[in-house]
Order: structure tokens, then sequence, then C-alpha cells
């Protein structure tokens, strides 16, 4: 499945800021993880402040959410949360010139960094759920990980959020296979 780059960013970050400040939090790294999240946007990096910090662990808890809804089948409720976020942070298309390219932004021209990512988060989300994606937002299938992901496979069957989970399973299902054999 192939995304544009702007969705492919807000997605992607979506997913960052949810395992890097929900479900695998680094205490007292805050700020230099979400620069290493931010790093799909020099700009974005360069501005984040520690002041930053409290509003992008919001966004990340409203996007686990969103996630924890579309992996469970509960589009409406992923729907309703995304409406909100896009209300409170609008998307506002505008071009601006960059590297003497026109590049579409999705956010208010003069949007401070967290309302700027939590509109290009939403609207993302939202463009994949109103795409008919919506089962391409996951939840590793490793009951220990728990890490969300976007399917961006061709034949969207993603189960894990790495190999290295998908080869942790799959070698521990072999082992208890041979264990019930030798049995």
């Amino acid at each position: 499945m192939l995304l544009d780059s702007y969705m492919d960013a807000g997605v992607l970050v979506a997913a960052d800021l949810v395992n890097r400040m929900v479900i695998r939090p680094e205490p007292g790294a805050d700020t230099a993880v979400l620069r290493e999240v931010l790093a799909v946007d020099p700009p974005s990096a360069a501005q984040l402040a520690p002041g930053h910090v409290p509003g992008f662990a919001a966004l990340a808890r409203e996007l686990h959410a969103v996630f924890g809804e579309l992996g469970g089948g509960d589009e409406d409720a992923a729907a309703d949360r995304l409406n909100r976020l896009l209300a409170a942070h609008p998307a506002h298309p505008h071009l601006a010139k960059e590297d003497g390219r026109w590049r579409l932004h999705h956010h208010p021209a003069d949007a401070s960094l967290v309302p700027m990512w939590t509109s290009i988060c939403a609207e993302a989300l939202a463009r994949l759920l109103g795409g008919g994606h919506a089962d391409r937002a996951g939840s590793c299938a490793d009951d220990r990980c728990g890490r969300v992901f976007v399917d961006t496979s061709r034949n969207g069957s993603r189960r894990f959020c790495s190999t290295t989970c998908q080869n942790r399973v799959k070698t521990a299902a072999l082992r208890r296979r041979r264990a019930a054999v030798d049995d």
C-alpha cells in the first residue's frame, strides 16, 4: 500500500509517539525521544522544547486509543475520537515552498508544534480510516510487546511490529509443538 509522503509521515509519527511515549516510555528522555520521532521534519525537531513534552504525551495517549479502537474493529469510536482531535486542531491545507518546490501542508501555516502534529497525525489516521484501510492500523501479535504499527505491505497481512517479535513468537510456537511431540 502506497501512502503519500504527508500521510506517511503522519501515520508513522503517530505510531512512533504511541510506541515511545505510551507503550514503552523512556523515563527522563522525553525531549530526546521526541526529537528522534520528529526527525522526519527537521524544523519541528529543531524547535522542540521541554515545554512541548506534556502536549505530545497527551497526543500520544489519544492516538493510542485510536489505534486500540481501530485494532479492535471499533471504527465508529476511532472516527469520533479523530473528529474531536480534528475539531480542536483542524487541518488547514496550505502550500509552502521548500527547497524550490511547492509542498502541500495539512496544518495551519502559523500552528505551533503540538497543534501542528496533532493535525497531521489525526488527519493521516482519518485518511486511513476514510480510505477503507482501518485494518492497516494494528498492534503487535506478540502478547509481550503491544507496539502499534501501520501495515504498508502490499497484501495487508502484517501481524507484528518487527521481525524480532515475529521470530520470537514463531520460535516459541515451534518449541511448543516440538515439546508436545516429545511427550
